[in-house]
């Protein structure tokens, strides 16, 4: 995982209103702020800083560092902010909540600030938040990062679960690794001619390599035999992308871990309809490789990098959303519990590359 700090920005549009929406994402190792333009009905700018470990300690001062940038780099004065929102964990989302005020971040005292609701501790507000963007019928919806979060919809029952994972699908067990931000790798290749061509987020210059990025490396391994179907390296050390990114062993544990935990999980669920989220589908790249490692199941899937993003900025602005939110929260049944054995079970019969679902 990338030792540094760094931060991007971007605008997306050039006109906007005077009516803005502040949303943040916090994950395990980034921060995410996108201003979202009320009255045209799309994103108008996005920062981010990434290379970070939020914790209840260092998240207020980096929200207010955050902030301050994002409302700079876009030119946005706080009298257009009209509401924030973050999707974050639970003790992070406890925490801003104590410390944190509109003023700290820049924003006129009386905008007012709300947090997604959410269903468990293992199971928090970013989840909620995904969940707001799925249709109303039977579904399975995941999201996928630093842990493995499920809910099964059937018949107005929703069981949800949680499951930790090793960091390969948020890119913190990676050597290289980092999220889908400007700089990252994100799409791996051998072209005809043998040369491996990847492409860049933002078409900046490579700073990492993105979880996407990585699966994708470890299909390219595993149909080349460069890796056996037991995970091992079998002629060289490292497996090269560019002159200064690589995929090495430890990457290649790391990603067999976190794929065998996630068919583990979609063994013991069904759905009409299944809905993905997550780093690792953040291109169709992405989403091919984590179905040809065995990560994920094939067929009648829809994906996106973030849901958890949009899903903020929908209870943000829709009371609609709000209502639902709360009703997720107050009748999900969560049946982590029961499951961890069965899961632990299922782990090893899903270690070898062999398997496909």
């Amino acid at each position: 995982m990338l030792n540094n700090i760094h931060a991007s920005s971007i605008k997306y549009r050039s006109e906007r209103s005077s009516d803005i929406a502040f949303a943040c994402d916090i994950t395990a190792n980034s921060a995410v702020v996108e201003l979202f333009d009320i009255a045209l009905r799309r994103p108008y700018s996005r920062t981010a800083i990434y290379g970070i470990r939020p914790t209840s300690d260092n998240i207020a001062e980096t929200m207010r560092r955050l902030s301050a940038t994002a409302l700079r780099s876009a030119g946005v004065p706080s009298s257009a902010i009209k509401g924030a929102v973050f999707s974050a964990g639970l003790h992070i989302s406890d925490s801003l909540e104590q410390e944190l005020s509109p003023s700290d971040l820049g924003l006129l005292p009386e905008t007012e600030i709300m947090f997604v609701p959410y269903i468990s501790a293992r199971l928090s507000g970013r989840f909620t938040a995904a969940l707001l963007t799925v249709p109303v019928g039977d579904l399975l919806a995941v999201d996928i990062g630093s842990s493995l979060c499920v809910a099964e919809k059937c018949g107005g029952t929703l069981r949800c679960a949680g499951f930790s994972l090793s960091g390969a699908f948020d890119g913190t067990a990676l050597e290289s690794g980092m999220p889908a931000e400007n700089g990252a790798i994100d799409a791996v290749r051998r072209e005809k001619g043998g040369a491996i061509e990847y492409e860049v987020v933002g078409d900046a210059d490579s700073i990492g390599i993105s979880p996407a990025g990585a699966v994708c490396a470890a299909k390219i391994m595993l149909s080349e035999g460069i890796i056996d179907e037991d995970g091992i390296m079998t002629d060289r050390d490292l497996f090269a992308i560019g002159e200064d990114f690589f995929i090495s062993q430890s990457d290649i544990r790391a990603i067999q871990s976190d794929k065998a935990k996630c068919a583990s999980v979609f063994e013991l669920f069904a759905g009409e309809k299944l809905y993905l989220s997550g780093a690792p589908f953040a291109n169709d790249e992405g989403f091919r490789a984590m179905a040809a490692i065995g990560a994920v199941p094939k067929k009648n899937v829809s994906f996106c990098g973030n849901s958890a993003l949009r899903g903020a900025e929908n209870y943000l602005l829709s009371e609609k959303f709000r209502e639902n939110a709360r009703e997720i929260t107050a009748n999900a049944e969560d049946i982590s519990e029961m499951l961890e054995d069965k899961i632990d079970m299922k782990y090893f019969e899903h270690l070898s590359f062999g398997k496909v679902l």
